[in-house]
């Protein structure tokens, strides 16, 4: 893998208008601190950095994030919320919530076309992400749409509850550790009253363009640039046109002058354009240089369309670079500054793995902060951050590729990885080293399985199980994983539910087979699925990764667990 610039070297794209921030050194001697500084303060509250602060504060610790723009995002770019991230909505209570929303507006169960045009045009392939059968065999959850104006806001509405603050139209204007943590400088963009902060450990989730990446002077790699593309958000009535075709999420476009894709959203009244390629563009597409009668131009090539007789109307029109790249470390060489979402993994679109990444990289640090700031934990912890995403990244970003490669590319001499199926991308990656007991079983130095047969061993994640409650409810396994860490057996009187008791850290433990209390697994799904026997156990983190698989043994079992937590928690 060759080593490419960053990504902020060659973007914003002459002519744009878009700004690269850059942190400025500042005499900040005479400032005072302020009295009331969090353990952890974020740059940047969209996505991901919104689903960093409500995460850590689900896990009791409050958080400040500052973020340049007013408000959150006020144009509809889409995103598709794979089905891990919204297992960590489960998590939060939130699952809910986002599919009422995301229902209103989309089709849940849309798969995917590979045509010539939209309409009337000759189908080169067909792709199904979601079939709901085969879904709801593995997770409790399904995958939503829901566009940026959308979720940030649902986001922001519920941060303040998990003790999330949020503060916009504020700018990290600097940063630097110090003993003890880490000195921050805050400009409000409307008074231009400077603050000064002392925190424990400052998270950026600062973009593409990460001032914080460069300012660790954090390479990155990658297959690099590959187009600059264009996305043409319309209106339009769509309906007498589509047929069959109005129930694909998303249609990709490939012809001999344009290739690109449409999401559409639900009663095919507007959606967007992408346009990665156009004839007579070589280039692509600069800044501001689509004006409004070539975007209908191209949306009448791209779909078939007369765009008069449809009513088509251009809402806006957004220009971006279609990139790969990963970062060489997600944490700074003094260790209490981390990148995460964008500011250390950039991806094709193909496959919606970019922020869903992100928010994977959120849920794996959250708890490890948590677990250090309330001294359950060495900080030695926070190093397997690193270790766990920056690979899981580059898994991400490589899939992603071979998608944008063959799904839309359709080839066209680019090598890449092979693609693997899209369960095996969201549920089924595995942490090989970190916080975890390693296995000597053959399959522990695999990065991915299939959950349909995992593993369950240490790294994976665990598999879901349909269990019942003591009123008759059906709930998941994934219901039980919360705050602390989770101990299963599959016998009623296991020395391993003793050993989690004299334990230095809060562990609930739960005897699951066809008779327990107060969860039933009717079905014996624990020996089937999880392939255990009596005697033996999992111990799950709070980020529902399987940390631990204890043997069957006939004594000692309070010191063998101990020292199991040790291994996790770096102590």
């Amino acid at each position: 893998m060759s080593t490419t610039k960053q990504l902020d070297e060659t973007i914003p794209l002459p002519g744009s208008r878009r700004t690269t921030f850059d942190f400025n050194l500042i005499d900040h001697s005479s400032i005072p601190f302020e009295d009331a500084s969090p353990p952890v303060i974020i740059i940047g509250s969209s996505m991901v950095g919104m689903f960093m602060g409500i995460l850590l504060g689900y896990h009791g610790i409050h958080s400040i994030s500052f973020d340049r723009h007013p408000s959150t995002a006020i144009h509809p770019r889409a995103a598709l919320f794979l089905l891990r991230t919204v297992e960590i909505l489960r998590q939060l209570g939130l699952e809910d919530l986002f599919i009422s929303e995301s229902e209103k507006n989309f089709d849940l169960d849309a798969g995917m076309l590979v045509v010539e045009k939209l309409y009337q045009g000759r189908t080169i392939a067909a792709y199904q992400e979601s079939d709901p059968k085969e879904v709801a065999q593995i997770t409790p959850s399904k995958r939503l749409w829901l566009t940026q104006d959308m979720f940030e806001p649902l986001l922001r509405n519920n941060a303040a509850t998990f003790g999330a603050q949020q503060k916009f139209g504020q700018v990290v204007e600097w940063y630097e550790e110090v003993d003890g943590g880490v000195i921050v400088i805050v400009r409000d963009t409307h008074t231009q009253e400077v603050k000064k902060y002392k925190t424990k450990y400052l998270i950026a989730a600062d973009g593409n363009r990460s001032a914080t990446r460069r300012k660790e002077n954090i390479q990155w790699h990658g297959p690099g640039n590959l187009a600059n593309s264009i996305s043409i958000n319309f209106k339009a009535d769509l309906v007498p046109y589509l047929g069959t075709r109005a129930v694909h999420g998303v249609t990709y476009i490939m012809n001999a002058d344009f290739t690109g894709g449409f999401r559409l959203d639900t009663g095919g009244k507007g959606g967007f354009l992408i346009v990665s390629k156009a004839k007579g563009r070589a280039a692509g597409f600069e800044p501001d240089s689509v004006s409004e009668k070539e975007a209908r131009e191209m949306f009448e090539a791209c779909s078939g369309i007369d765009a008069k007789e449809c009513g088509f109307e251009v809402d806006f029109i957004s220009y971006w670079t279609v990139a790969a790249y990963n970062a060489d470390e997600y944490s700074s060489k003094g260790g209490k500054v981390f990148i995460m979402g964008d500011a250390a993994h950039v991806m094709p679109p193909s496959g919606g793995m970019g922020g869903n990444t992100g928010v994977a990289d959120a849920y794996n640090l959250a708890w490890k902060m948590a677990y250090v700031l309330s001294n359950k934990a060495s900080p030695n912890l926070l190093k397997t951050y690193n270790q766990e995403r920056q690979p899981a990244g580059d898994f991400s970003m490589h899939q992603a590729f071979s998608r944008l490669v063959n799904r839309v590319f359709r080839g066209k001499g680019l090598e890449c990885e092979k693609e693997l199926p899209d369960l095996v991308c969201e549920l089924g990656y595995r942490y090989t080293s970190g916080a975890i007991v390693p296995s000597d079983e053959n399959d522990m130095e695999r990065s991915h399985e299939d959950p349909h047969v995992p593993y369950v061993l240490p790294g994976g994640r665990l598999p879901h199980v349909w269990l019942i409650d003591v009123d008759g409810e059906k709930l998941s396994s994934l219901d039980l994983v919360k705050r602390n860490f989770v101990l299963f057996t599959t016998d009623v009187g296991s020395p391993w539910l003793q050993a989690s008791e004299k334990q230095s850290i809060a562990i609930d433990a739960y005897p699951i087979n066809s008779s327990s209390q107060p969860y039933l697994d009717v079905e014996d799904s624990t020996k089937k699925v999880w392939k255990m026997e009596d005697g033996q156990a999992l111990l799950v983190r709070p980020d529902g990764i399987i940390a631990w698989r204890a043997p069957k043994m006939t004594s000692g079992h309070d010191e063998e667990l101990a020292q199991a937590l040790r291994i996790v928690l770096k102590g």
